[in-house]
């Protein structure tokens, strides 16, 4: 069956997707990975499959591929066009920096727009 298609007489319960704390995914990253640990990154135009768990600390380099069945161990850097992996001696430091920047730098160039409210006529009988 296609993936979006199931039969009628099977009954498939949602999983969930467990995303930890201080991840960054990058302008264009795909990530269907199920469960993702804490302060890791995908970068720009990576993809990271549905089978993949990624632990804590793994930085996922722009336009790496990740889609196998596995579990990318702590501290793993996968980059390049080959997507070569390493481990990282050191834990990454976490991206509090960038996303504070953000958060403070979005608001200035978000501009809401007020609502109208549209009158309308009574309608006469």
């Amino acid at each position: 069956y296609p993936e979006n298609i199931t039969p009628e007489t099977e009954e498939v319960e949602p999983k969930p997707m467990v995303i930890g704390t201080n991840n960054v995914f990058e302008v264009g990253c795909y990530s269907q990975a199920m469960k993702v640990g804490d302060n890791n990154v995908i970068e720009s135009k990576a993809f990271v499959g549905r089978n993949v768990i990624l632990t804590s600390g793994c930085i996922i380099g722009a336009c790496c591929n990740v889609n196998t069945y596995e579990v990318i161990p702590e501290n793993t850097v996968i980059y390049g066009a080959d997507c070569l992996r390493r481990v990282q001696t050191e834990r990454p430091q976490p991206q509090t920096l960038q996303l504070d920047f953000l958060m403070k730098i979005l608001p200035n160039y978000h501009h809401l727009k007020k609502t109208t409210k549209a009158t309308s006529t009574p309608v006469k009988s």
